[in-house]
């Protein structure tokens, strides 16, 4: 194994940060599943209401977005570490790259629904608030896309570096595969999360993995070394 400096340490621990702080403030904002999965305009309106007077939800919410930039760190980190990891194929850590963005752009700008039904809460029609809540649920749905060719580029990137177990890459492939067929095969708001929670402990393992640990050391034979060999 490679042995990392304090601050790769902390950069790789920002993947095990980003998911235990969306899945607990998630939980805390929406009250532990307590908030219905169809709710009506007016029970958005409710739910707007509510937060807005809630410490609780405040917290919740400020330990999503602080998820969002743990997962930015995250992200920074682990794209030039697999580049250096070498391979056939370092354009790989392009491709986490790509999809890293895109789940923190489609996860931020699903905020934005919510926010202007708060900010609108004494006046919006329930109607429109409904509208709102239904385009940040479908932000969610859609999110499972750029997380997926996340966990592909993961996969492919693991295999061809060694910088994880074969069984981590492969894994990682398979929830990438899941993930884009959930997205290809939704139909409505409601699809399946398992490949994207699943996604979620593996960040989660790999992440404390490569922090306590560091990456596998693969030692790369260099030319001259093999032509002897060769002759």
């Amino acid at each position: 194994m490679d042995k990392l400096s304090p601050t790769d340490r902390i950069g790789a621990a920002c993947g095990a940060a980003y998911v235990a702080l969306i899945l607990v403030g998630n939980g805390i904002a929406t009250g532990n599943g307590q908030q219905s999965n169809d709710p009506t305009g007016q029970q958005v309106i409710q739910y707007a209401d509510q937060a807005a007077h809630s410490t609780v939800v405040l917290v919740g919410r400020t330990m999503e977005i602080l998820g969002f930039v743990a997962l930015a760190f995250f992200i920074a980190w682990l794209v030039p570490t697999l580049r250096r990891a070498g391979g056939p194929a370092p354009w790989l850590s392009n491709v986490v790259l790509v999809g890293g963005l895109g789940t923190l752009a489609v996860k931020i700008a699903t905020i934005a629904p919510e926010a202007a039904v708060d900010a609108t809460r004494q006046t919006i029609d329930p109607a429109m608030a409904k509208a709102l809540y239904d385009v940040s649920g479908a932000g969610f749905v859609l999110s499972f896309l750029p997380f997926a060719i996340l966990m592909l580029g993961l996969g492919g990137a693991v295999l061809t570096s060694g910088f994880l177990g074969r069984f981590a890459g492969w894994s990682a492939i398979v929830l990438g595969i899941a993930g884009l067929a959930v997205v290809v095969m939704a139909s409505s708001l409601d699809a399946n999360p398992m490949p994207f929670l699943l996604g979620l402990l593996w960040v989660l393992v790999a992440s404390v993995r490569l922090a306590w640990r560091g990456p596998r050391r693969v030692r790369v034979v260099a030319a001259d070394e093999l032509a002897p060999a060769l002759a």
